[in-house]
């Protein structure tokens, strides 16, 4: 069975995911089709580079993902293949990939040279990606796909800057139950932390002390209304409230700031 995950930001009220997927069962032989998610937020780019990261890594080899955000083909950002650990993930070169792929070694890059079906370019999962993913499927070797050697452009200002006795972090995403994730990893927090009292500033809520919480049940009783910074299943420092919406309480949104303080 061939395994083809869809992210997109074309939400579930449209007809766009029907059709590609319409598509791909139409060209590849028992093919089976796993939606990862279609509400990234419209063109939020570094958003689908968190939830790729985090949905995709774990599939079969072989499982070709199509990642369909901002997909727009220019010169400066073509369509490619990006080869990982036996897995194919197929997008335009926006950054997205340069975030996901950034410290993973032995990754193979394919510029795609396939044309498409249509001669207009709005569509470029339905009309591009699904013929790439079928090709890919059916073993067709690199060069009838592309070329090889495409350096992948990353996304900009997706670094945690760091001093000695602060660091800030921004919201990469945001769940359904309103849980903030941050842009740094929980190792490399707490060796930037050393053992040291953090203090926050994250929306209304500033300059409050704060401690790392191993579950969403625990209680930080130095900071309002229970804000808790603990750490999702991805890795990554999160922010959360017990039963309610992190992101509410604090006024933060995506892409917005959070500074904590050591001392």
């Amino acid at each position: 069975m061939q395994i083809v995950t869809l992210t997109t930001d074309w939400g579930t009220r449209d007809f766009f995911a029907g059709m590609v997927k319409g598509r791909l069962y139409s060209l590849i032989p028992d093919v089976q089709v796993v939606d990862i998610t279609h509400d990234i937020e419209s063109y939020n780019r570094s958003q689908a580079a968190f939830v790729v990261s985090n949905a995709c890594m774990e599939f079969p080899e072989g499982t070709i993902h199509i990642v369909d955000v901002d997909s727009h083909e220019s010169k400066d950002h073509p369509y490619m293949v990006v080869e990982y650990q036996k897995q194919y993930f197929i997008c335009a070169d926006n950054g997205i990939a340069g975030v996901v792929f950034c410290d993973k070694p032995d990754i193979k890059v394919i510029r795609i040279a396939m044309y498409q079906d249509s001669n207009f370019f709005n569509f470029p999962a339905y009309n591009l990606f699904c013929f790439v993913a079928e090709r890919i499927a059916a073993k067709a070797p690199w060069s009838e796909i592309g070329s090889e050697g495409l350096p992948i452009v990353p996304i900009k200002g997706l670094t945690p800057l760091t001093y000695p006795n602060m660091v800030k972090l921004y919201v990469m995403y945001v769940d359904s139950y309103g849980n903030a994730y941050l842009n740094m990893l929980y190792d490399d927090f707490v060796k930037l932390a050393n053992k040291r009292k953090m203090f926050i500033t994250a929306g209304v809520v500033i300059n409050r002390e704060i401690v790392i919480s191993d579950s969403y049940h625990s209680r930080n009783a130095n900071i309002d209304n229970d804000l808790i910074l603990t750490v999702s299943a991805t890795g990554y420092l999160e922010l959360a409230k017990q039963r309610d919406s992190a992101d509410e309480i604090m006024g933060t949104v995506l892409g917005s700031e959070v500074v904590i303080m050591f001392k």
